[in-house]
């Protein structure tokens, strides 16, 4: 995987942003006394085609896994990332209903905010809540795993993406496969 699966994980956490924008624009379009309306449709397709590709590329990366690229790691220590959803919420997304999205003033002061605020979230894998994920039922852990087949090797942390609960797996294996380090699939 490359860059592109982080970049695509941080653009659909902002999902109730985008929502949001996506309906204000639609808003503004729809009155009458609006007659400058090229950034509410300039902004509605970005948003559009940009949650397609990052849902595309997500899932694409998810379904390209092969039952042969799994590997068992034992699970010396495990953690569901709860409060970071709301933690997200009210940190990055509720400051970014400041802009209004209707003046292209705004949308360029947004764009450099985003832009800076994205860099430095995916350099720092900071990229868990996610609705696209909590749709398809994923939960995001903060693990120490061990490679099975060498008992002896250093700890690794991983932060794993997995449907079924891993915070009663303490002690047991698990089988997962690299997505973009340092997130893993579970299986």
């Amino acid at each position: 995987m490359n860059r592109l699966f982080k970049d695509a994980m941080f653009f659909t956490a902002f999902i109730p942003l985008w929502i949001t924008v996506l309906f204000l624009d639609i808003v503004s379009i729809a009155d009458e006394s609006n007659c400058h309306i090229g950034s509410e449709v300039m902004g509605i397709s970005c948003i559009i085609i940009g949650l397609l590709l990052s849902a595309i590329v997500i899932l694409c990366s998810m379904r390209g896994v092969q039952e042969g690229d799994y590997v068992k790691y034992r699970i010396l220590s495990v953690e569901q990332e709860k409060g970071i959803t709301s933690e997200f919420l009210l940190s990055y997304i509720l400051p970014l209903f400041a802009f209004d999205f209707t003046k292209w003033v705004s949308v360029v002061e947004f764009l450099i905010y985003f832009l800076i605020l994205g860099i430095l979230c995916v350099r720092n894998n900071n990229v868990y809540a996610n609705l696209l994920f909590e749709a398809k039922k994923y939960k995001f852990y903060t693990c120490e795993m061990q490679w099975v087949a060498e008992p002896d090797a250093t700890s690794i942390p991983m932060t794993v993406i997995s449907k079924k609960p891993l915070t009663a797996c303490k002690g047991n294996t698990i089988e997962v496969v690299a997505l973009n380090k340092p997130f893993y699939l579970g299986k």
